[in-house]
């Protein structure tokens, strides 16, 4: 006979090890439960990002198509342009959005997007400003925006500096100008690296170049930076009025953020004066400068596009450097394409 204790002694064992069993299935039953949610949550966050994606292309799309189809037309969304539009195309339905740095919103396929068009030639074009507009802009960055402050010998002569060094960076031989470097100079340096001797790729490159700081690329409180100022992509040695932003004017005319921004507010009330004015202010400080200010239809544009699909984290987000006026193109052509866009901030360039 098997005594009665160790009987019991057995029993006791056989529950542990059940008990243990059912920890060990609860467990792993917890551990499937929170990969099947986790597959489940991946699997919602894969469609949202997918369906935001294609919303914002589509939105993207839409505002480059009804672009194109207001130029092809002379319309403007008009109704004196009736007459001008297709049958299939009314009036109302030509919307044309504005190059004004400023988001609108829009419906597609049931869901909505954001389109935010900035226009390149709104900035002076790095690539072909001349030395003289681009010594003017640096005096005026410098300055900070008072033009009643003289300049001193050791001054311009440090602003002529960084105009050599900066147009023999751009240009494509290896000769020196004046108060100019080249690749001499970056090779001696502790890291050494060649200079470009061709066109700026962003305006961040120009913090390779000698002499440019920080504080002079991305601006200072009530100070644009040269980023703000200047475009890669402007096919123009003019600045668009329609469009000009303050950071441009203060670094054109010598004026201050609040000066810039009131003339900002003649342009909205009223645009023949807005545009008289800014030539006579160029025209004051040299006489190739009065012909800086056009008005003219925006040519290349920076086109942001988002899609909110109900959270933040997987709001989708396109970018595309647009040229409108290509004549290289069947309609507008992409000059640069940024997909999937992960930033959180500003576009290099974008206002907010």
């Amino acid at each position: 006979m098997t005594p009665r204790g160790h009987r019991r002694g057995e029993r006791g064992v056989a529950l542990v090890l059940v008990v243990w069993m059912f920890m060990v299935l609860g467990i792993l039953a917890l551990d499937f439960a929170e990969y099947i949610r986790d597959d489940a949550q991946a699997e919602a966050n894969f469609k949202e990002e997918t369906y935001g994606y294609y919303l914002a292309l589509a939105g993207m799309n839409k505002v480059i198509f009804e672009t194109q189809q207001a130029r092809e037309l002379g319309a403007s969304g008009t109704d004196d342009q009736e007459e001008n539009l297709p049958p299939d195309l009314d009036d109302e339905e030509l919307h044309v959005q504005p190059a004004d740095g400023q988001w609108h919103e829009g419906e597609f396929g049931g869901g909505k997007y954001a389109v935010r068009m900035t226009d390149e030639g709104a900035k002076l074009a790095i690539n072909r400003i001349s030395d003289v507009v681009l010594t003017e802009v640096l005096t005026n960055l410098l300055r900070g925006g008072n033009r009643t402050k003289g300049v001193s010998k050791r001054e311009a002569d440090d602003i002529a500096e960084l105009v050599d060094a900066i147009l023999d960076w751009r240009d494509a031989d290896d000769l020196k100008r004046m108060h100019g470097v080249e690749k001499e100079y970056y090779l001696s340096l502790p890291q050494p690296y060649t200079t470009k001797d061709g066109f700026f790729d962003s305006p961040e490159e120009l913090l390779l170049v000698r002499g440019i700081t920080a504080d002079l690329v991305y601006g200072t409180e009530g100070r644009p930076g040269l980023r703000d100022v200047f475009s890669v992509y402007s096919k123009s040695t003019n600045v668009n009025t329609r469009t000009v932003t303050a950071g441009v004017l203060q670094a054109l005319l010598g004026v201050d953020q609040a000066e810039a921004e009131e003339l900002l507010l003649l342009r909205d009330s009223d645009g023949e004066s807005f545009q008289v004015q800014l030539q006579a202010l160029a025209g004051n400080l040299s006489p190739e400068m009065a012909g800086v200010f056009v008005d003219q239809e925006p040519a290349v544009v920076l086109m942001e596009a988002r899609a909110d699909v109900g959270r933040e984290r997987n709001q989708s987000r396109v970018a595309a450097v647009v040229d409108l006026t290509s004549e290289l193109a069947d309609g507008a052509k992409i000059v640069r394409w940024m997909d999937r866009a992960p930033w959180a901030g500003l576009l290099p360039g974008a206002e907010s």
